[in-house]
């Protein structure tokens, strides 16, 4: 049973006092985050339609007498000590975003101070709810906290982003740091890269729920073919530029494409994808303001067909997924989220047919391919 809020903060502060003989100095909570639709926009100048999900990390931390970092991982069961600008290499994804993030931090605020840290948390790990993206920013937000450090939110997001580009040598965009750092309670965030500018809309759909399904499927594929992807699209704009003396990503419309569909096609498809992504964010702004649960479904099913088809992101299992919950009375549609490739997908449900779709989707995954997701 995975914890919740208040057993997390209870377990980090019990393992904080197992570990380091004392109390934390700052106990801080960020949460994980959902994308609703707009997925694989946001390094292209795009749309999407974040939100801060009820899932965190709980940090825990003091000053320590020596000048060395120590960090602990409850949900690793693991301790990594990081000198200040040293060398360190890891092979685990989580001590590589610590030391780096503890690295810009120590770097930019001029800190030679060590600390003591216990990280844990309840959201589910690579899987496309952002925990690394939650790990970097709990980090920095605790640093911040402990030494009195200001900085401005979207500084921080830009700040957290870069840490994490290094650490994991990728090219992600602000969604992330945004929709964890920026969100407000019971709203989905409308944001516009191309211009920075984020506009909040209730997050209550009367008589629906929304649902995560994890599918357990680790997105193995998910870092080189991630970066080859932003390559394409950058790649595409750079021709049609050429080609029609566009600026941006946003100047791109249906009859340039074409230009590139002949010469281009598989720059053609992501293009594709991310033109009419931007537009499903604004109709399904639209519907969810109408309260248009079915329409804001059918909305999800385009985008998880452009993600398979076109972007090329999805997998198998989810595949599977989004199939047979076709077969389910009050599923209103569902997609693939985060960066692809396995992961997790979400579905918009009438409230009523949570407990059949939870069987069915339980019963056919694991029947199928020997593997019980978690839905949350």
């Amino acid at each position: 049973m995975m914890a919740n809020k208040e057993q997390l903060i209870s377990q980090v502060q019990a393992e904080f006092k197992k570990q380091f003989k004392t109390e934390p100095k700052i106990l801080n909570l960020t949460p994980g985050r959902i994308n609703i639709i707009g997925e694989h926009t946001d390094y292209n100048e795009g749309l999407a339609m974040p939100a801060a999900i009820n899932r965190w990390i709980c940090g825990a931390v003091c000053k320590s007498p020596d000048k060395s970092f120590t960090i602990y991982s409850l949900n690793y069961n693991e301790k990594v000590v990081i000198t200040p600008q040293g060398p360190e290499k890891f092979n685990t994804v989580w001590k590589q975003l610590a030391a780096t993030a503890i690295d810009h931090i120590t770097i930019e605020f001029d800190i030679d101070t060590g600390i003591n840290m216990v990280l844990g948390g309840n959201i589910p790990i690579g899987c496309g709810l952002s925990s690394s993206s939650a790990l970097v920013i709990s980090i920095t937000q605790t640093f911040c906290r402990l030494f009195s450090i200001q900085m401005e939110d979207r500084q921080l997001a830009r700040f957290c982003q870069k840490i994490e580009n290094k650490a994991l040598g990728t090219a992600g965009g602000l969604l992330d740091q945004y929709g964890i750092i920026l969100s407000k309670k019971d709203q989905f965030m409308v944001i516009d890269f191309q211009d920075d500018s984020i506009e909040y809309i209730p997050a209550i759909l009367n008589d629906s729920t929304w649902i995560v399904v994890n599918s357990q499927v680790s997105r193995e594929l998910s870092e080189s073919a991630y970066l080859q992807r932003v390559k394409e699209c950058i790649e595409g704009l750079k021709i049609l530029k050429k080609e029609s003396g566009i600026s941006s990503f946003r100047d791109i419309d249906q009859p340039m494409l074409e230009l590139l569909k002949e010469k281009f096609d598989v720059l053609y498809k992501r293009l594709c994808h991310v033109i009419d992504e931007n537009q499903r964010v604004l109709d399904l702004k639209n519907q969810l303001q109408k309260g248009a649960a079915e329409k804001a479904g059918a909305i999800l099913k385009e985008s998880h067909k452009s993600l398979r088809y076109l972007y090329e992101v999805s997998c198998e299992e989810i595949d599977y997924m989004i199939e047979m919950s076709e077969g389910v009375g009050g599923w209103h549609g569902g997609r693939i989220i985060g960066g692809g490739f396995g992961g997790c997908c979400i579905h918009l449900l009438a409230d009523g047919a949570v407990e059949d779709f939870t069987h069915h989707i339980t019963e056919s995954y694991r029947k199928k391919f020997e593997i019980t997701p978690e839905i949350m």
